[in-house]
């Protein structure tokens, strides 16, 4: 494991893993940042992402969130090109089109109704999943 981070660098860390951009890493990172300029915010986040031990931490987790990876992308769109390319029923191919083009975005929006914030929601997911793979469960 890296050296000792600051909250604040294993945060940015953690959120640059799981696919945020840098500057918006460091907004969550950092709230008092929310209140900055987009420039400063873009400057400040440039140079902790400059910060080896803050680049390899965000492969490490990378790392094991790779390793606990069941089933990628990549995977889908393979298995659902089998189904197309060799069907058991016609009505498969239509199915598999279907799913890949919701894989890729191209269907119309949804409504999803839900309550609460979403990103209470999404916070509980990534701490649990970052607790997980840290754990080693």
């Amino acid at each position: 494991m890296t050296e000792k981070l600051t909250p604040v660098e294993e945060r940015f860390a953690n959120e640059v893993a799981l696919g945020k951009s840098q500057a918006a890493a460091y907004r969550i990172a950092n709230p008092k940042s929310t209140k900055w300029k987009d420039g400063s915010v873009y400057v400040k986040a440039s140079l902790m992402m400059g910060n080896a031990k803050v680049k390899q931490r965000i492969a490490e987790i990378q790392q094991m969130l790779l390793i606990r990876s069941i089933w990628s992308r990549e995977q889908s769109v393979i298995a659902l090109k089998e189904v197309i390319d060799a069907p058991d029923r016609k009505s498969d191919v239509v199915a598999a089109v279907r799913e890949l083009n919701t894989m890729h975005g191209f269907h119309e929006a949804q409504k999803i109704e839900h309550s609460g914030t979403v990103t209470s929601i999404e916070r509980r997911i990534v701490d649990v999943a970052i607790k997980a793979v840290a754990g080693g469960q």
